[in-house]
Formats: C-alpha cells, sequence, structure tokens
C-alpha cells in the first residue's frame, strides 16, 4: 500500500489514498491486462454490473430465484491457463456454478445477451463445461455427473484449462476434485473443451450471494481473504494457490503472439474528391489487391475492383450487372505499393473524385500469384488466384463447366469460412456462404432478402467449403458452363478475422460479440428476415457510439442514425434494437477484421 498513488516521474506529484486498501491495489499495468468479468456480455435483465474492479458478481433484488450469468473478458483457443473463483461468504452464495463456454457459438451469445429470465448455464447446452457448487456435480450438455463435495461459503474454486488437450479440471481449497492432476493430465472432469472458452459464471437464491473472480490479479479476493501471492510459471499474477504447472495467468503478456499484424493485410482509406482527371491515392500501407470503393456523401454504386481480374475492371456489389470494363474515366488504373491510382475523366468522375464528394475504400492484401486448373466433376477449366494464406484471404478468378460437384481450389490452406461469388459476364445476383450458416443455405450481397435453401437452386451443391476447394452446384450464379466467375474466399485467423453469427435481443443493452480483438470492419446482415446489409468501420467512426453505416446492397449514401455499435477491445457490441441489426431473436451473420488484437488493444 504504501507506493499506492506515488508518482515515479521525480516530480512529486502524489496522489493521497482515501478509503483504499492494499486489496484495491491491482497488479494490471500499460503492458499487462488481467481478465475480469465482462459488464456488457451477462443477463441483459436479471444481472448486476460487477463491482471489485469487475471482479465481483452479485445477485441481487431482481429475479433471485432465477440464474444470474456473466462471462469474462478474455477468450483462449490454445494454451493453459488457471483462474480462481472465491464462493461469497454470504447466504446463499453456494448457490452458484462455475465453468467455462465456447463464445464461438450463436447459442452461447444468445444465452449470455438473453433479456428473458433464464434458469440456464452455457453447460445445459454444448457448449459450456461446468461445477455446480451446490451439490457439486459437474455439468456438459444439460447432463450432470455426480464429481465432487458442495462447496461452503467461503470456499476458493480453482479451474485449470489445457486448450492443447481439450480438458478442464475443477479443484477446491487446493485439492483438485476426483484425484485430478493438471500438471499430468490426468483425471481431468472433461476432455472435450473446444472452441474460444471464456470463463463463466452465475449466482442465484439471494440478494446478497456472489463470487469474486480471481485471474490473477488478486488473491485476497477484494479483501476476503489473506493475500496469498502464488505466481504461474512465467513469474506473473497473484494467486492464492499455486497454479499447476505450464498453467498461466489469463492476462495480455501470457497471450501468443498473433501471426498477423492486422494493419498490413486489411486497412481502410478516406479520401475528399478534388476534381483531378488523376490520382494516386495513398494510405492503404500495402499493395491492395481487393479494393472495395463508395462515395459517402451522396448516392453512387459500389465499386469492386481486384488485381487478378485487372484494372479497370469494375463490379457493382449493389446491382447484379455483369462486369464493366471503363478504361477513360472513373476507374481504378493501377494497384500500387501503398493504394491504387484512379482515372476520373471529366464526366464519370463521381465514381471515385468528383470535387465536394467524400469517399471510403476497404482493401485487402492477397498477393502470391498462380494458376491451374480446376477440379471435381465435369471438365477442368483453367482458373488463376492470388493469395495471402496468412491472412487468410484469396481471389480466385475461374471458368464455369455447368457440372455439380465442380471444385475450385482456393489456395488458404484452411477451411474458407466466408465465399463469395460474382458471374462477371452475366447478370445473376451475388452469391454468399458462411460457415455461420447451414451447408444448404446461402444468401446474397445485393439483395435485402432473407437466407434462402439451397434446393433447387444449388449454388454450392450444399456442400461446405473444405481446406482445399470450394464445391459449386449447376446454377449460372456460381457454375454456367463457359462462363467466368470471380470468388472471395476468407479463413478465420485468431486475432485478425472473425466469421460467425449472433441473436438479437431487441433491447438498447444489446447482444455483446466477443471476436477476440477491436473490430477495424463489419459487415453483418439479418438472416431470417429480409433487410439490408451494413458496413461499419473504424475509420468513418473514431469514437463510439459507431453510427455511420453503408449498405452494400443499395447505392445509397452513408447513413448516419441512432447508436448501432460501441467496438470494444474484444468485439462489438449492439447498442440499435431495429430488426435490421438487433431485433429479439433474430439471427445475423457476420465477418469482421480487426484494428488491434486483443493481446495489444485498449477499450474505445
Amino acid at each position: 500500500m504504501s507506493t499506492l498513488g506515488l508518482d515515479r516521474s521525480g516530480n512529486g506529484n502524489d496522489f493521497i489514498a482515501v478509503n483504499l486498501t492494499v486489496s484495491d491495489q491491482m497488479l494490471d499495468s500499460p503492458t499487462n491486462n488481467f481478465a475480469t468479468l465482462n459488464p456488457l456480455q451477462r443477463f441483459v435483465t436479471n444481472t448486476q454490473a460487477p463491482t471489485e474492479g469487475n471482479l465481483k458478481t452479485i445477485c441481487g433484488s431482481t429475479n433471485t430465484a432465477n440464474k444470474h450469468c456473466i462471462a469474462s473478458t478474455m477468450g483462449v483457443t490454445s494454451g493453459k491457463w488457471y483462474f480462481e473463483v472465491m464462493i461469497g461468504t454470504t447466504a446463499n452464495s453456494h448457490f452458484s456454478n462455475i465453468g467455462v463456454g465456447n463464445s464461438s457459438v450463436k447459442e452461447f451469445t444468445e444465452l449470455m445477451n438473453t433479456t428473458a429470465n433464464s434458469n440456464n448455464v452455457p453447460w445445459d447446452g454444448s457448449y459450456g463445461w461446468g461445477y455446480d457448487a451446490y451439490n457439486g456435480n459437474k455439468e456438459h450438455s444439460n447432463t450432470q455427473t455426480s464429481y465432487g463435495s458442495q462447496a461452503t461459503l467461503g470456499d476458493i474454486i480453482s479451474v485449470a484449462i489445457d486448450m492443447d488437450n481439450s480438458k478442464i479440471w475443477f479443484g477446491s481449497n487446493g485439492t483438485w476434485i476426483a484425484s485430478g492432476n493438471p500438471a499430468t493430465g490426468a483425471n481431468a472432469a472433461y476432455t472435450n473443451v473446444t472452441g474460444n472458452i471464456v470463463p463463466v459464471v452465475n449466482t442465484q437464491d439471494g440478494a446478497t450471494a456472489f463470487v469474486t473472480m480471481n485471474f490473477g490479479q488478486d488473491s485476497s479476493f477484494a479483501g476476503n481473504k489473506t493475500a496469498q501471492g502464488n505466481q504461474d510459471g512465467n513469474d506473473i499474477g497473484d494467486f492464492y494457490y499455486t497454479p499447476p504447472t505450464g498453467f498461466l495467468a489469463l492476462c495480455t503478456k501470457n497471450l501468443p503472439d498473433v501471426a498477423v499484424v492486422p494493419s498490413e493485410h486489411f486497412n481502410t482509406l478516406l479520401w475528399s474528391g478534388d476534381g483531378s482527371s488523376t490520382r494516386s491515392l495513398t494510405g492503404v500501407g500495402f499493395q491492395p489487391d481487393w479494393t472495395w470503393h463508395k462515395v459517402r456523401s451522396h448516392a453512387g454504386s459500389h465499386m469492386l475492383y481486384d488485381s487478378v481480374r485487372g484494372t479497370t475492371k469494375r463490379l457493382h456489389s449493389d446491382q447484379t450487372s455483369a462486369e464493366a470494363v471503363e478504361s477513360a474515366e472513373g476507374t481504378v488504373t493501377s494497384f500500387d505499393s501503398d493504394g491504387f491510382s484512379v482515372n476520373t475523366g471529366s464526366s464519370n468522375n463521381f465514381y471515385t473524385n468528383q470535387s465536394g464528394k467524400t469517399y471510403v475504400a476497404w482493401n485487402w492484401k492477397a498477393g502470391t500469384t498462380g494458376s491451374g486448373t480446376t477440379t471435381g466433376s465435369g471438365t477442368g477449366k483453367a482458373y488463376s488466384y492470388s493469395v495471402n494464406t496468412t491472412a487468410g484471404f484469396s481471389i480466385i478468378k475461374y471458368e464455369g463447366n455447368g457440372t455439380a460437384g465442380h471444385t475450385i481450389p482456393h489456395h488458404l490452406g484452411a477451411t474458407a469460412d466466408f465465399v463469395i461469388v460474382k458471374g462477371r459476364e452475366n447478370t445473376e445476383a451475388w452469391q454468399v456462404i458462411s460457415k455461420a450458416m447451414a451447408a444448404d443455405q446461402f444468401i446474397q450481397l445485393d439483395s435485402t432478402t432473407q437466407q434462402l435453401s439451397q434446393g433447387s437452386y444449388n449454388m454450392f451443391n450444399s456442400t461446405r467449403p473444405s481446406t482445399t476447394v470450394v464445391t459449386l452446384g449447376t446454377l449460372a450464379h456460381t457454375n454456367q458452363n463457359n462462363l467466368d466467375y470471380i470468388m472471395y474466399a476468407f479463413a478465420e485467423k485468431d486475432g485478425y478475422s472473425k466469421v460467425g453469427s449472433y441473436t438479437g435481443n431487441g433491447n438498447a443493452d444489446g447482444t455483446f460479440v466477443y471476436t477476440g480483438f477491436r473490430p477495424a470492419f463489419l459487415l453483418m446482415k439479418v438472416t431470417n428476415t429480409a433487410s439490408d446489409w451494413h458496413i461499419v468501420d473504424s475509420a468513418r467512426d473514431v469514437d463510439n457510439v459507431i453510427q455511420n453505416t453503408i449498405d452494400p446492397n443499395t447505392s445509397s449514401a452513408e447513413g448516419s442514425g441512432s447508436n448501432r455499435f460501441d467496438f470494444t477491445s474484444n468485439g462489438f457490441k449492439l447498442r440499435q434494437t431495429s430488426g435490421s441489426y438487433n431485433g429479439n431473436g433474430s439471427t445475423y451473420i457476420y465477418i469482421a477484421f480487426a484494428e488491434t488484437p486483443f493481446k495489444y488493444s485498449n477499450a474505445r
């Protein structure tokens, strides 16, 4: 406590500690932040905001007979991790549940943002694994199994997660339950823990019932225990019990380094038109291989260019029209090392550089080029591509063969999670498939239409993309014989991109979606009803709330409406109640790209 508030600059501008104790001083620093409970991801109507630095959750007086669930701020997909939970010292605090959930699935997001009273926790489904402090049972997929003993008030529950081997253990007061041994991998409570795993706790059945978390920042549990000062193997943290060998505190310093620096692979460029006939636009930070333009201040079509089809060839996401070739004006004339150049001409410069108008371009890097012959059923056809396996993005130009089962190599080296296809020579719609939709579903980028069943449409042969190919059906939208097509394919990358879905709750305290990074770009659409697509980004809205939207399926100018989103250090939070963004019970798909990975990001 003697150092709390001291100015280490040497200028003597010290703070005076008033009504503070040692337990109020945390280990967080500008270079390392520990996980906490997430006030944005909790049962909306009956879970109070956490206290004690977002480490304590209390049942409260509202709907005490129901569960009061809240998740943590940090998720992991690999590595070995340890945290502690103190059962509260007040009546009924042992009516609590402790565990983890897979935040990647829609059902988790739906449950954790419910506005209705819920008696469920994530381990009531297949996406959660938990320990019931009241009866000592473990639970997964709504099946409770005898495991340990009932917890008592003040007990400390330890949790160890080995994501590399899909295991989880629970301990009580320093002893691992059921002879578990995380250090050796023996006798785990469960051996099927997968996904993006976040800690989750629940309180119930008493207005003052509570639990307090310790992710490594406070072994006194807000002054309720005598601090023990145990650290993990990286000499990080303040735990009550010593973490098992190899298990680490949930903090940013312990998170693995990211493989992708977002700004080197995606960037948004803004500019104001100056009316010049030619112009080089810089500031992207790399040569873009796919650049998507839109005039912001006025109505005008979206302009999509890529290096595989070549300069001067544009497509419009808001139209079904065939590819246009415009060499004289209103087009991209080169893909440059730090952006692109445009030839705006005298009459059609509205598209790219008209004086008095503002513009946006979203830019992706591919880079490694190649060509080959398509595979699967029917006659093999020529294709060419540009791919960025590091960032999970490829552009493929191919020729259709009219045969179901025609397969297009995407060269991502991982499963294609989000795919967009457009015919270059015909006037068919843009087709989109996502891993967040069923294998027999697709949706159209140029339309408000809800998701459709492939059925007789047979766009993608009702087959999910694999780690090597995208499979096509027979329709002209994706695979008419002898016609040319363009495909944009994306594979998720931790800390850089996220493909998923969420369920709206119709509340201003809207659904929170965990991405594992602070978003720079978000493309989303409701899938169970007709409505516009939306794009928001952190370049056009540098601060929360994010309000400026552009709709890929319309030529409308940028819209600036009521509160829509918050971009946070680890995801995005809905603030809009309309069905287009956050309708109660509606399902939405999205693809997001990072501004900053969570390891290095701060809240906006």
